[in-house]
């Protein structure tokens, strides 16, 4: 079973309603092959206000990103990764930002080699992971924690971990109302403005994603950094 796309996940947030359980306790943002889904609730207080910051600066870099100053200018990246047969691999990883025909930014990378994973998404306020979430900021909208499509059930986790960030569990459905963790991805946000060179509000610092195994007991790991612009 795949993951669902970026686009899948713009369109299971359009669904988020709000939940009728108030539960406040902290999700974990470690990620494990025996994760148990947690209960369905509205964002608690400290969760919107770190939503509401990553929001903003992702709108802000948004307005950036669409100018002559940084579209088909590099960014430049570092992977690494550990899959289920335990291989490592790192790469540097040169880019170009770019947009397409819509409204969707991406780096096309120059150097990746065969076989290799990047992280090609730009994430804004009005597309990627959190376009609904951040027009339901906007408008002032109650906020569940879980979205549901078809045969998974995906939990998002807003925390703070020297940056703002967010965390998005995928659960495949097995059986009515089992679900079971099939994999994760983590994004750490430039939320407060940074004049060190090359740092820009909003920019994505860090994006992590975590997959189980076909043996349920080792998952495969993936990191990308942001370096410099």
């Amino acid at each position: 079973m795949q993951k669902p796309s970026g686009l899948f996940l713009i369109l299971y947030f359009t669904l988020i309603l709000s939940s009728c359980g108030q539960n406040q306790e902290d999700a974990t943002t470690s990620f494990s092959t025996t994760a148990i889904i947690a209960q369905t609730r509205s964002l608690n207080n400290t969760e919107r206000i770190i939503a509401t910051r990553i929001c903003y600066a992702y709108q802000s870099k948004s307005k950036k990103f669409n100018t002559s100053e940084f579209l088909g200018t590099n960014f430049s990246f570092k992977t690494n990764g550990t899959d289920c047969q335990d291989t490592k691999k790192t790469q540097s990883v040169s880019t170009t930002l770019k947009s397409d025909s819509g409204t969707n930014l991406y780096y096309d990378p120059s150097n990746l080699s065969s076989n290799s994973k990047f992280y090609k998404k730009v994430q804004t306020d009005s597309s990627g992971y959190l376009s609904n979430i951040c027009r339901k900021i906007f408008n002032n909208e109650v906020i569940s924690n879980t979205a549901i499509q078809a045969n998974y059930k995906i939990q998002i986790t807003f925390f703070r971990d020297t940056l703002d960030g967010y965390y998005l569990q995928y659960y495949a459905k097995q059986s009515e109302n089992v679900y079971k963790i099939e994999s994760a991805d983590k994004i750490k946000v430039l939320t407060q403005v940074d004049y060190t060179n090359g740092k820009i509000l909003g920019m994505d610092m860090s994006f992590s994603g975590q997959k189980v195994c076909t043996d349920s007991t080792k998952f495969s790991n993936f990191e990308q950094s942001f370096i410099s612009h």
